[in-house]
């Protein structure tokens, strides 16, 4: 189970994956051009994520993404991120129980 604020997804997620921003510190000239590289920047990670929501939770959640409010992110492993941006890409209704939602979103860093 991970959670959004206080939101608690309904088991833990169908997909989690960290898309990190890599940046290796380098300045190097490509073709003429002078390319400056600025290594790992982790407030550039995204964090994308698909899961299910209970009825109730899912509407919490929803009212989260649509003020477009900055929340805390407690991942799988239970370490907490600050200042967290919903990015919504798509949801559905669970093929089984058609009253939970399954969501898929990225985080991203402030």
């Amino acid at each position: 189970m991970i959670y959004f604020d206080d939101i608690p997804s309904f088991r833990k997620p169908e997909h989690y994956k960290i898309i990190p921003d890599e940046r290796v510190t380098k300045i190097e000239t490509i073709g003429g051009v002078a390319v400056q590289d600025l290594g790992h920047v982790q407030e550039g990670d995204a964090f994308s994520i698909s899961c299910t929501f209970a009825p109730e939770n899912w509407e919490r959640f929803l009212a989260l993404w649509e003020a477009r409010q900055k929340i805390t992110f407690t991942d799988p492993a239970g370490k907490i991120y600050q200042q967290m941006r919903i990015v919504m890409k798509e949801y559905e209704p669970d093929k089984n129980f058609p009253e939970y939602v399954t969501a898929s979103f990225e985080l991203w860093r402030k």
